[in-house]
């Protein structure tokens, strides 16, 4: 089989499509290639013999299969229009063939017109959250990792309430200061949950270091991080009287059945992926609230390793709804690509294990949006960007420091 894997990223506004090939053979040393573009499709031949080597670009009408080796041809007409001879970009390297090309909508129009229609909503849909306690239920907080009882036995809560965005600047909820006192400075005040509340957002919950039990309280009394006092596994971060616990790190016991305490509809992995797939499409929602079209969202994600360790994770959201254009897994005819279309989040991600200038930077950015997330989310989120990397061809991979990725494929 000539070709292994397709990717294609069509921007039907633009008119463009970039085209990434991937193929089963090295073109380090045996260049033998002719691509052929015609409206319908993209042919590809290559040759043995080095005397039918050709590197060009032409119409399929010029192109003959019988002459070649090998051929393959990647039908698109289902989805667009190719404008013929309209390649540009053309970049061939070890395995891999790069192009970009023009297209046309299939509605009809032209290049230089088109009959607009309107624009369907292919907003990426987030998995629905499903919140596993209820008010004036008994419930234990275990260890996710060794189901430690965390909690002093048996806890309830009175009032299950969800937190506003941390993003948000309270001062810009009133059209003038509550204070003449131009000395006093405006600080954001500590949360202060009751004994019974719990307070929730995205992946985490807060609750009052009262509901926990005294051995895991007299343990963590002099860490900022909580840690489990029998495992020793990182479940949260502590703020004077306040406890942060992730959803991925600390269970819920009740009725005998240990249950997180958030649930996620569908499941890309495990919890700590889908809890970290989950944090970063919210707040591209929240940061695209109100506004009428979608801008390239800023995020850092913060963890927290230890008192004196914090890394960051800079996501720079480059395509909320890209639509890209793949070969099927199982492929019945080799010489014939079958792409399926799929709405996809296209992100520029950099790992940064210290603060450093440029994580400064990002952070007083007023366009960047940032949270925090548990540790087992920190790492298990970025094999999952690494492995989603792997469907962008090597070459193709890395731009200016940053590793291109999807978000979920």
């Amino acid at each position: 089989m000539l070709v292994k894997n397709v990717l294609m990223e069509l921007r039907s506004r633009l008119r463009s499509c970039n085209v990434y090939i991937t193929t089963n053979v090295d073109f380090k040393k045996d260049c033998n290639l002719k691509i052929c573009i015609q409206s319908n499709c993209i042919l590809i031949n290559y040759y043995d013999n080095e005397r039918d080597s050709l590197s060009s670009i032409e119409s399929l009408s010029d192109c003959s299969e019988d002459e070649s080796n090998v051929s393959c041809s990647i039908p698109i007409h289902e989805f667009c229009y190719i404008i013929p001879n309209s390649m540009s970009c053309l970049k061939i390297e070890k395995n891999t063939i790069s192009f970009r090309i023009l297209t046309e909508p299939k509605n009809g129009g032209n290049f230089y017109s088109e009959f607009l229609t309107p624009i369907e909503n292919k907003e990426i849909k987030i998995s629905k959250l499903n919140l596993n306690i209820k008010e004036s239920e008994e419930v234990k907080i275990v260890c996710g990792n060794c189901s430690n009882v965390v909690s002093n036995d048996f806890v309830k809560f009175d009032r299950i309430l969800e937190l506003p965005t941390s993003n948000l600047d309270m001062s810009e909820w009133f059209c003038h200061g509550h204070s003449h006192d131009k000395n006093i400075s405006i600080t954001p005040e500590i949360l202060k949950p009751n004994k019974q509340d719990f307070l929730y957002r995205l992946t985490y919950f807060v609750v009052n270091n009262k509901i926990l039990s005294d051995k895991i309280n007299k343990f963590n009394s002099k860490r900022s991080i909580y840690h489990c006092n029998r495992c020793l596994a990182w479940l949260g971060i502590k703020n004077k009287e306040t406890v942060k616990l992730y959803n991925s790190d600390v269970k819920l016991e009740h009725d005998n059945n240990n249950i997180h305490v958030f649930t996620h509809s569908t499941s890309v992995q495990n919890i700590s992926t889908d809890d970290f797939i989950y944090t970063i499409e919210c707040m591209i929602q929240e940061f695209n609230l109100g506004l009428q079209y979608t801008m390239m969202c800023k995020i850092v994600l913060e963890c927290t390793i230890s008192a004196t360790n914090k890394q960051y994770l800079l996501i720079w959201v480059m395509d909320k709804e890209l639509q890209v254009l793949r070969n099927s897994e199982k492929q019945e005819c080799s010489d014939q690509i079958v792409l399926q279309s799929s709405f996809l989040t296209k992100i520029l991600y950099k790992i940064e294990l210290e603060c450093n200038d440029e994580v400064e930077n990002w952070l007083a950015d007023p366009t960047v949006v940032n949270t925090d997330i548990s540790k087992t989310m920190f790492f298990y989120g970025i094999e999952h960007l690494k492995q989603m990397s792997m469907k962008v061809p090597e070459s193709f991979r890395y731009t200016n420091g940053y590793c291109i990725s999807f978000l979920k494929v």
